[in-house]
């Protein structure tokens, strides 16, 4: 069994680091929570099972996965939509579903994921595009070892607006459901200072901070689309808006055969 290391700077802002609790990951790793003083962020000690904790890319506890790629679907739409954004990188996106889904209804969406193969979206994991419109990223920050730097992957694109997810922390403790232990994939809470941190450092106007964090452009950042967005993400309008869609023929899925297929014959 591992033993906490001793504590070192934020992975974030570089703050200090104070001990909050113990946890014991993957059944027999005993790993120090850290909290810290700068950014008010939690975080485990520097993370050494990582391998380990992504033999599976998908946890055996996340069985909303499916549930969550539809309602992600109708809050990437709507955001689309309402900033005129179509070339999506859906990072972190695991099997590419969410991809799929965007891709069935219009949407010029890719999928890139380094523990996981696209089986809804292969053939859509190299995108045509150098620089996306919109890069989403739900239930993916938690899993940075190190943020400072893999934050850029998301934000270090130019793209014109960031949707994401995570939840964040306000001070729970080793009980905390969002931890969960048995699977060691979730190591880096943030806190909302930190998410301020996160816009500011990367030149962004944060419009939402509820269940979703939209980041976006601040040229794109108007008085109207603000309000607009911020009553879409904080309501269930992104599971009736994705209803909605899906009631509607898609027409992506045999445009994309047609393609798939004349590639394979060239």
């Amino acid at each position: 069994m591992s033993v906490p290391t001793a504590p070192a700077a934020c992975r974030l802002c570089g703050g200090d680091l104070n001990p909050r609790f113990t946890g014991t990951l993957l059944g027999r790793h005993k790993v120090g929570y850290l909290a810290c003083a700068g950014c008010g962020s939690l975080q485990t000690e520097p993370p050494h099972w990582l391998a380990e904790a992504y033999a599976n890319n998908l946890a055996d506890l996340d069985t909303g996965a499916a549930q969550r790629c539809f309602v992600n679907m109708g809050a990437s739409h709507l955001v689309a939509r309402l900033f005129g954004l179509g070339n999506i990188l859906d990072f972190g996106g695991g099997d590419g579903l969410h991809a799929r889904l965007l891709r069935d209804h219009g949407l010029n969406a890719f999928v890139e994921d380094a523990h996981a193969r696209p089986g809804y979206a292969q053939g859509f994991d190299a995108p045509d595009f150098t620089t996306p419109d919109l890069v989403t990223a739900f239930e993916v920050m938690e899993h940075f070892a190190n943020p400072a730097e893999d934050l850029a992957q998301i934000f270090g694109r130019g793209a014109r607006a960031v949707l994401a997810s995570t939840t964040r922390w306000h001070g729970e403790g080793a009980n905390w459901w969002y931890l969960p232990p048995s699977t060691g994939q979730h190591i880096f809470f943030y806190s909302d200072a930190a998410i301020d941190l996160i816009a500011r450092r990367f030149g962004y106007t944060l419009v939402a901070r509820g269940n979703y964090l939209l980041f976006v452009q601040p040229a794109l950042a108007t008085p109207a689309r603000i309000r607009l967005a911020r009553l879409m993400l904080r309501s269930r309008l992104p599971r009736l808006w994705a209803s909605l869609v899906q009631m509607r023929q898609p027409t992506g899925g045999d445009a994309d055969w047609q393609a798939l297929s004349r590639r394979d014959q060239e």
